[in-house]
């Protein structure tokens, strides 16, 4: 017994915290947000009960569809491609845009943001009274249906 309080006497309870060694680590790429004006990323968070996806957009059509284990590449409509880096540079800095609160499910309820030039938009999945955030929700609902986005059950661990 006396050999056990000695023990938890022993053990540090308190005091400050370790510093953390090192720099921070990089943005993993499949995350980063492109600087190119001729590329985008699509991100789509998930829910409780569907899995996300990222969806890199290039100017030339082709689209990089991340959702699962494995990458699908396809092309797209030139004329849908067109039109969304159109609303880009129209919309100006995507992390200017106002941003804006909606209700969403606890189970199917996800966010869509955009990320072009080096900047992220608010949720584009939400109601906006910004032409330009109502612009890129379509064009990224429309796009993800093209490059081939289903909605895939969150894997249960």
């Amino acid at each position: 017994m006396l050999h056990a309080l000695a023990l938890l006497a022993a053990l540090p309870t308190y005091g400050p915290l370790p510093e953390a060694t090192g720099s921070p680590s990089p943005v993993p790429a499949y995350l980063r947000v492109p600087d190119a004006p001729g590329e985008a990323l699509i991100v789509n968070s998930g829910s409780t009960n569907t899995a996300g996806y990222r969806l890199r957009v290039y100017a030339d059509g082709t689209t990089t569809l991340q959702q699962g284990d494995v990458p699908i590449r396809k092309h797209v409509s030139a004329e849908l491609v067109g039109r969304f880096f159109a609303d880009l540079r129209a919309a100006g800095p995507l992390d200017r845009l106002p941003s804006t609160f909606c209700m969403k499910s606890a189970s199917f309820g996800s966010s869509t943001r955009v990320g072009y030039r080096g900047a992220t938009s608010p949720d584009v999945s939400c109601p906006s009274s910004n032409a330009s955030v109502r612009a890129l929700g379509i064009d990224a609902s429309a796009l993800a249906g093209a490059a081939g986005v289903s909605i895939v059950p969150r894997p249960q661990s």
